[in-house]
């Protein structure tokens, strides 16, 4: 039996929020050539006001939207973490995640802030673009207290749709190795190593993938099918209580029902679509 998008309800995991002035700025990179002339992604579809961004979710049967954002030079997280603290007080729908900046000196202390008193969800860390390892000996404080509060970690750290020095599963097993415990979630299924990816879901119980930007019919098609080892129905079925619904909304070039339809056209069980688009993150999040 097919299902339509208008079958399920959503917790999105993967949306970004960032003051207007800061999306200019992103969507300028991304819609301009780089250094050689190269153009750097595509061209974003949704610029939309921050109050535009939460209507245009809802309306799409988003019931819960996370708020990712990251910082890229020192100085910035913590204006990024109250500015996230005002939308959220002011939107039931948000599940806030806050940023850090490694080289930042009081660091730890707006991190407990944003924990403590601000009741953040997590972090996200957005390696490809902040360019420090997972395992970098000036994030330790942080992780420790993202663990002593059993609190979140969302890492962009696959290797798609381009890659650094600083991601990829090489870079990322020497942070989970020494903190297996953490609650932590791998944006893009780890793409373009998701098979490896997948292979840690036995042995930490505490890692999930989102499916941001994975499964999209008529998008990327074949460039991505070229290099994405994708899952099997089988291993989907074997990992459907560890897997999140992501879009990357709003920095995305296509129309966001894309997100969910590349899903839907799997075919899979209806137990298997309710899990991944809301029961999932439902219960990881502690959603009432």
């Amino acid at each position: 039996m097919s299902y339509t998008l208008e079958d399920f309800t959503y917790i999105d995991t993967h949306c970004h929020f960032f003051p207007p002035q800061i999306f200019k700025s992103i969507w300028n990179f991304f819609e301009s050539p780089d250094e050689e002339g190269n153009q750097r992604g595509w061209d974003i579809k949704y610029k939309l006001t921050t109050d535009a961004q939460i209507n245009f979710l809802v309306n799409h049967r988003v019931k819960y939207f996370t708020t990712y954002n990251y910082a890229h030079k020192s100085g910035m997280a913590e204006n990024l973490n109250d500015w996230t603290y005002e939308l959220i007080r002011k939107n039931k729908h948000a599940l806030p995640f806050g940023c850090v900046w490694p080289e930042d000196a009081n660091r730890v202390e707006y991190i407990q802030k944003l924990l403590d008193e601000y009741k953040f969800l997590g972090i996200k860390l957005q390696l490809l673009v902040q360019n420090f390892y997972p395992n970098d000996e000036r994030m330790h404080d942080i992780y420790k207290i993202v663990v002593d509060r059993g609190k979140w970690i969302t890492f962009h750290v696959g290797t798609a749709p381009y890659h650094n020095q600083f991601v990829g599963y090489k870079n990322f097993i020497k942070f989970i190795e020494k903190y297996p415990n953490i609650n932590v979630i791998v944006a893009h299924l780890g793409i373009y190593e998701n098979r490896k990816f997948f292979d840690l879901l036995d042995k930490y119980n505490n890692l999930y993938l989102d499916t941001a930007m994975v499964y999209l019919p008529k998008v990327f098609t074949k460039k991505w099918k070229e290099k994405i080892d994708y899952p099997s129905e089988e291993e989907l079925l074997s990992y459907e209580d560890r897997i999140l619904f992501g879009s990357d909304f709003p920095l995305i070039s296509y129309d966001y029902s894309c997100s969910t339809e590349g899903l839907l056209n799997l075919n899979l069980p209806k137990s298997f679509y309710k899990k991944v688009f809301f029961e999932n993150a439902k219960k990881i999040f502690g959603i009432n």
